[in-house]
């Protein structure tokens, strides 16, 4: 049988593409190439920052002050209407305990128990 002139040889479908040499890996101080690792970290350790040092790390400095600065203004002003039913709830349950308070010193007046009423009505920490 012959082949059909518009396929595609087995030849070209099995040949494989190669693959690019890893410059890497021919360093001699690479792991891969079993070099040692000592000369890379002396020469990290004997840099000082530079200008240019700074100039990568400023990216990450400026998103960093504009979360900051987002946190601070906009996320409190969101959260104020939450923030005032918070302040109003907590006053309301104080309001709440002091009426309460009243109401039974009112009832231990009404049944002729003075000495309690005077303790429990009188902030003292004796």
């Amino acid at each position: 049988m012959e082949p059909m002139s518009g396929s595609i040889p087995l030849t070209d479908i099995t040949r494989k593409k190669k693959r690019p040499i890893d410059l890497e890996a021919q360093e001699p101080g690479s792991v891969l190439s079993a070099g040692t690792i000592a000369s890379k970290d002396s020469f990290e350790e004997d840099r000082s920052v530079t200008c240019q040092d700074v100039k990568h790390i400023m990216p990450t400095v400026l998103i960093l002050l504009f979360t900051l600065f987002v946190m601070v203004t906009v996320i409190p002003y969101a959260f104020s209407s939450v923030i005032k039913q918070l302040q109003g709830v907590w006053a309301l349950e104080e309001q709440l305990e002091a009426d309460a308070a009243l109401k039974a010193a009112a009832e231990a007046l009404q049944d002729g128990s003075t000495q309690e009423v005077v303790q429990e009505t009188t902030p003292c920490s004796c």
